[in-house]
């Protein structure tokens, strides 16, 4: 209380409450002339501010107004700035028991709001005290500022947005040379960068990208402290989901500078540009900063290439070009590091080389020689490996020592992520890796270690040594089979190349046993063995996989019978099966029914079919599947991005079952497989639609179509071994009597490069949407040819309407004619004499002969007439005809002229290409021995300026060394003036001379 008694003037017996100080400190501030009784009396109201949020009530305006008339006191103006801070913190009061809690929060916001509404602006005077040159000042109006951000962000940027230098001012901050300042400057930018593009563009385009790299490189790089993380993110918050600061990015070299930030030994600045990566490196001690900045920077490498973007292609090549690839290599090998940034590096180099050809070829070329990870083999050299194996053995191998599965599992999840993405759209790589399937009983793979084995050979013998490698980390199987899954996904020949792989040594007495059985048998162990339900997903899914479009694979599995007996096991069981087993085995069985068209199969569709109807049941098929694809398991898997089955930064899902491959593959036929099963095995084949059902089978079915993938063999004509009918195969005999048996054809296997094949597929694209017009300008050349040749055929119609009308008359004349005929003959014979008796007898017969004479000749002449017309339109009905096939004819041939202008205004175009890619590599030769020069002429420019500026100081010294000489002439004539015996000098005499 002596605090208030030295405020109040009625006398020491008589104390004051705090209000009624407070209020008599605000007056005093708003009325005293004095700058030492305002200081004073602001000082007071400091003190009371920390622990009485009413001060705000009745001395802020006051304090604002202080503020905005006296920006020249140093020490006023830091005393009411702190003020201000302490009313606008959301920290609780020490004192006060009605002021606690959200309502000071409350209470806080509103004075924030109140500072926010003032009618003279104070956000613009507190912008311009940012270029006060004292430390307090700017100190304290970057922490006011950075305190109203927190209660009303959006009002105090809009307002900083409509200073004209308010951002630059901010911007300005970066530069202080006081630490603290620019430390709480970049929070502030962080803060009002978050979700604000304007506030982004400004900041980036006033050289903030420079300025943050700046002060990384100066507090140590990624293994600096705090500060850099706090920079690192402010340049991820100018980046994130703004294209322009991208391109600008981009544009300004700054892609450029991130490789550095890779890097961790000064060593590794120049590894791996060549193509080798070496991570034989003394460990390095990672720190929990350390990595958290590292976390950062590879997360703005991932957001400049994010899928779907527009820039995305221009930033990878960019990232490409300055060798980003090898650090992030080296980073994501490094065993010392933490797995979560590993796993980052792994995405990064994923996301860089997707769907990006030339990324794809260069990570292709990559070899690394790396450390081992066992002492016991420390002694061994180390050999240099193609960086897709080191990869696949990160997503399959060993985890390595005193690291815990939860831990290396998001190591496997990123190396998996990354073999999808370098094979993903690259059926070359595809078919490069199918090569290196080869069974582990091999001689050269039997006891060798992980690192003297093949890619594909690593692979196999995992998944079929799961009881060990399961046990150890049930997820080694797991990412088996998803990279076994991607190697053969839609690339027929991957599928038959791994057809080939037989499990056993004939040498030995042993019976060679086809890859894919003995995946089957050993599904069938792991059910009856009570494993882990994920080797049995995994199993049967890559069985999915490998069957789909594949009539071959699905012949080699039904050579094993027990196979489908295990399936209807499976399928049909009650108890002890798991959901998700159980109807991953029926859409199996489902795709062994639906893909079973090969010509020659152990079991054909017809016997398969009662299986199907009456020991499972096709409802019962039906609503297993409907169960699996309902399950939160699946949904989960279904729900995930693609290529990713974790997060990134720790822990094991629980949730993941199924991985993207399989959960792509059903979900593009699970539509077609549920009419597929429905169908009998004739109806099946006899559907017309049932080439779309099977998602891509035209192929084998004797049809070129364009949907199949690459490297599917199309089957000559008349391979298919059942037809619709009985009689379907005697047609077929008899209407191509020298065609070849259905056994003995051999499908085609052609085996094209991929630049090949792209071109094919271009000019196929092109020839497709080619024979679309052609189809079009026929159709309406039948419209228009055709109009008047179905007009003429609709008058034929009519008239033949009226011919049958006019036979029909005829036939009732010529029955008359008939009738007048008989009773003449009866009328004859009960006359044989000629009448001479009565004459109405003969007038009589003399009528009737008139009538029918009358009646033969019209018969006569209509008959003349019908045949005449009859013939007219015969000969009409004939000249329709032609003139329709003269139109189809007409149509086929402008077509084919179309066709054969097309392809020679193609090869025109190759040409061209050809002599316009010539002109190019002669115009950058050219452009490259002009750089040369220019680079020669820029060394002779700088020597011209520096001799310059030589002469230019030459010239100075000697104007300096004349007034020097006038100087001394003048003080030796001022000597000798005053009596001094001053000998003259050369330049004496010359004066008087």
């Amino acid at each position: 209380m002596d605090f208030f008694k030295r405020y109040g003037s009625i006398g020491p017996s008589q104390q004051q409450s705090p209000s009624e100080t407070i209020q008599r400190l605000a007056d005093r501030v708003e009325t005293s002339t004095l700058l030492e009784d305002k200081r004073a009396a602001v000082l007071s109201l400091k003190g009371l501010s920390r622990e009485y949020r009413k001060t705000g009530e009745a001395a802020l305006g006051a304090l604002l107004k202080v503020l905005k008339e006296n920006s020249e006191d140093q020490n006023l103006l830091k005393a009411v700035l702190e003020t201000l801070t302490n009313l606008c913190a959301r920290d609780s009061p020490r004192g006060g028991t009605s002021n606690v809690g959200a309502a000071a929060g409350d209470i806080a916001a509103q004075f924030s709001q109140t500072i926010l509404d003032d009618g003279d602006d104070i956000i613009s005077t507190l912008l311009e005290l940012l270029g006060d040159a004292d430390f307090y000042v700017r100190y304290y109006t970057v922490q006011l500022l950075g305190t109203l951000h927190m209660h009303a962000g959006e009002d105090l940027q809009k307002r900083v947005l409509v200073s004209p230098t308010g951002v630059g001012r901010l911007v300005d901050l970066l530069s202080d040379q006081r630490d603290i300042i620019r430390n709480e400057g970049i929070q502030l930018l962080i803060a009002m960068t978050e979700t604000n593009a304007d506030i982004q563009k400004i900041v980036a385009f006033e050289n903030a990208f420079d300025r943050l790299l700046g002060i990384v490189d100066e507090e140590g790089g990624v293994r600096g402290n705090i500060v850099v993380q706090d920079c690192l993110q402010l340049l991820h918050n100018l980046l994130n989901y703004n294209v322009s600061n991208q391109n600008f990015f981009r544009e300004t070299s700054g892609i450029q500078r991130l490789p550095n930030l890779l890097i961790t030994d000064p060593s590794q600045t120049a590894a791996g540009r060549n193509g080798t990566a070496d991570v034989e490196s003394d460990e390095i001690e990672w720190t929990v900063q350390h990595a958290r900045n590292m976390l950062v920077v590879l997360d703005v490498i991932r957001m400049l290439i994010q899928s779907g973007n527009t820039n995305t292609a221009s930033n990878q090549t960019a990232m490409q070009q300055c060798g980003i690839i090898p650090p992030l290599l080296q980073l994501a090998l490094a065993y010392e590091a933490p797995s979560s940034v590993r796993s980052q590096a792994l995405y990064a180099i994923g996301d860089i080389i997707r769907s990006h050809e030339a990324n794809q070829n260069l990570f292709q070329r990559i070899l690394i020689t790396a450390a081992p990870e066992d002492e016991t083999e420390a002694d061994a050299k180390p050999i240099p490996e193609p960086a897709i194996v080191i990869v696949i053995r990160l997503a399959v191998g060993k985890r390595p020592q005193g690291v815990a599965e939860n831990e290396y599992y998001i190591v496997r999840a990123a190396a998996a992520y990354l073999v999808q993405t370098y094979v993903g759209g690259n059926p070359d790589a595809q078919l490069a890796l199918a090569a290196t399937l080869t069974p582990p009983g091999d001689a050269d793979t039997a006891t060798e270690p992980e690192q003297h084995q093949s890619a594909g050979s690593l692979i196999v013998s995992v998944l079929l040594d799961w009881r060990e490698t399961g046990a150890e980390d049930v997820w080694r199987v797991w990412y088996a089979s998803l990279l076994l899954s991607t190697i053969l996904r839609d690339h027929v020949e991957c599928k038959e190349q791994a057809l080939k792989i037989t499990i056993g040594d004939s040498s030995k007495g042993e019976e060679p046993f086809p890859l894919l059985n003995e995946l089957m048998s050993q599904a069938r162990q792991a059910a009856q063995s009570g494993a882990s339900t994920r080797i049995s997903l995994a199993m049967f899914t890559l069985v999915c996989v490998w069957l789909v479009d594949s009539p071959a694979s699905v012949a080699t599995l039904l050579d094993e019978s027990s196979n489908v007996s295990f399936l209807v096991e499976q399928i049909n069981g009650s108890s002890g099966v798991n959901v998700q087993v159980q109807g991953v085995a029926a859409f199996l069985f489902g795709l062994v029914y639906q893909f079973d068209v090969a010509a020659e199969t152990p079991m054909t569709r017809e016997q398969l079919y009662p299986i199907l109807s009456k020991r499972v049941g096709t409802d019962q098929l039906l609503v297993r599947v409907q169960r699996l694809r309902d399950s939160r398991e699946f949904q989960y898997a279904a729900g995930l991005a693609s290529g990713t089955h974790s997060n990134a930064y720790g822990g094991i899902p629980n949730e993941v079952f199924f991985d993207n491959v399989f959960t792509d593959l059903f979900k593009k036929h699970y539509e077609g497989f549920r009419a597929a099963v429905r169908l009998g095995p004739s109806e099946a084949l006899a559907n017309p639609n049932y080439a779309y059902l099977q998602g891509g089978m035209a192929g084998y079915a004797g049809s070129a179509g364009s949907g199949s993938a690459p490297g599917t063999p199309l089957a000559a004509a008349g391979t298919i071994s059942r037809a619709a009918s009985p009689a379907a195969p005697l047609a077929a005999s008899v209407s191509a009597p020298g065609a070849m048996p259905a056994s003995s054809a051999q499908p085609l296997e052609p085996t094209v490069p991929k630049s090949e094949f792209d071109a094919l597929n271009a000019r196929f694209v092109e020839q497709s949407e080619h024979i679309e017009v052609l189809k079009q300008e026929l159709e309406a050349a039948k419209t228009v040819q055709l109009a008047e040749p179905a007009a003429d055929v609709e008058q034929l119609a009519q008239e033949r309407e009226q011919r049958a009308q006019a036979e029909a008359q005829r036939d009732a004349n010529a029955a008359e004619v008939a009738s007048l005929r008989s009773e003449l003959d009866q009328l004859r014979q009960t006359q044989t004499q000629p009448p001479t008796g009565d004459p109405a007898d003969v007038a009589r017969l003399g009528e009737l002969e008139s009538q029918l004479s009358a009646l033969k000749l019209q018969s006569e002449t209509d008959a003349a007439s019908w045949n005449t017309q009859r013939d007219e339109l015969q000969k009409k009905l004939a000249n329709a005809e032609k003139q329709v096939v003269k139109a189809a004819a007409a149509a086929r041939n402008t077509g084919k002229k179309k066709e054969q202008q097309q392809t020679a205004a193609v090869d025109a175009l190759k040409g061209e290409i050809k002599v316009k890619d010539d002109r190019i590599s002669l115009l950058t030769a050219q452009v490259d021995e002009l750089n040369e020069k220019l680079k020669n002429a820029g060394e002779v420019d700088e020597l011209k300026s520096k001799l310059a500026g030589l002469e230019k100081e030459q010239e100075d010294l000697l104007v300096y060394l004349a007034d020097q000489d006038q100087q001394a002439k003048e003080y030796r004539a001022m000597l000798r003036k005053h009596g001094e015996d001053i000998p003259l000098s050369d330049d004496d005499d010359d004066d008087e001379g």
